[in-house]
């Protein structure tokens, strides 16, 4: 939730009168790269990416994480 409101916070003018000397073009770039991950996600990526690969099991990640705790 905080991540969420800083963003649009930081999106907002910085002037009251807002020309273009100071506008703020902030929200076109994040809607611009959303939009290129979004369709670059739905032409291509869903296809082929499976999410993050877990190597060990779980006993022996929990060891890992037992002896880093130490």
């Amino acid at each position: 939730m905080w991540v969420v409101f800083i963003c649009i916070l930081f999106m907002l003018p910085t002037f009251a009168t807002v020309n273009a000397d100071t506008f703020n073009y902030t929200p076109f770039a994040v809607v611009a790269v959303i939009g290129f991950a979004g369709i670059w996600y739905a032409v291509s990526a869903r296809k082929w990416f499976k999410g993050p690969k877990i190597q060990g099991s779980p006993e022996e990640l929990a060891a890992i994480e037992h002896e880093l705790s130490i």
